[in-house]
Parts: C-alpha cells; sequence; structure tokens
C-alpha cells in the first residue's frame, strides 16, 4: 500500500460527524492579561481563540493516528468571556473531502460558558496527514521547487 493509500486510509477511519467530546476550563484574569500581553492590545476581549479549541479537541482524540495542520480557520464571536467563569468547549467532525491529491478535514468547537452564554463557534480547516508520514509542508515546498 502507498503512503497515499495509507494516508487515505487513517482519514477514511475518521466518521464524518463525529463526536469529540468536551473539554473545559475556567478563565483566568492571569490567561486573559497573558493573552492581551502578547497581542499588544490591551482591550482584546477574546483569549479564547488563543486557545485553539478544535485542534485541541481533535488531537486529544486522534494525535496517536492523525495530524491535521492548520489550512485555514474561521471563528465567529459572540460574546466576550467573563474571568472566573468556567468555560466549555465541544466539537465534531463537521466535514471531510478530498482536493488536489490532499485530503482534508473540518473540525467545529463551540465555546459556551457555564451560563449558557455562547462565546465562539471556530472552524478548523486541517491537511490531514497520517503520524509518522509525509509532513503536510512536503507537498507545498515541491510545488514551489524548494
Amino acid at each position: 500500500m502507498s503512503d497515499s493509500e495509507s494516508q487515505f486510509k487513517v482519514w477514511e477511519s475518521i466518521p464524518l460527524g463525529d463526536d469529540l467530546g468536551s473539554l473545559d476550563y475556567v478563565l483566568t484574569d492571569k490567561m486573559v492579561s497573558d493573552y492581551r500581553r502578547v497581542v499588544d492590545n490591551s482591550q482584546a476581549a477574546y483569549p479564547t481563540v488563543a486557545a485553539r479549541h478544535p485542534a485541541n479537541l481533535f488531537y486529544r482524540k486522534y494525535a496517536s493516528v492523525m495530524r491535521v495542520p492548520n489550512m485555514g480557520h474561521d471563528s465567529e464571536y459572540f460574546n466576550p468571556p467573563i474571568t472566573g467563569k468556567r468555560i466549555t468547549i465541544t466539537g465534531r467532525i463537521a466535514d471531510k473531502y478530498i482536493r488536489r491529491g490532499n485530503a482534508y478535514i473540518i473540525v467545529e468547537a463551540t465555546a459556551v460558558d457555564e451560563d449558557g452564554r455562547l462565546i465562539e463557534r471556530s472552524k478548523l480547516v486541517g491537511c490531514a496527514r497520517e503520524v509518522g508520514k509525509e509532513a503536510a509542508h512536503d507537498n507545498i515546498a515541491k510545488k514551489w521547487g524548494a
């Protein structure tokens, strides 16, 4: 079996709509201040973006078999998170497709605080790569003659 066929076999084994479970954490003042310092914006309201929710949920379940380097990300923000509140993130495999010989996985995640306030919805588009096989960037480097 070629590496390409092997990659698609692992990719195919990940079911569309698969529930990636949930994770939660309490947003602390330190997390907010660290985020604001890193982005150099003293008013930044959404430190949850730094948490990479879709990727974290995906890797909790599939880290041993698949990597999904970020090829695109889309987030919608609804309410700024409140420090001291518990944020719960749920996720699922929203879509899978093959384009130009590469397998992609779209992971959706939703963050809600302990009061039921919707904080954000995020989608990660990842180029699916089996663990231990060719890195996603190898094909890009070949494309550009590097």
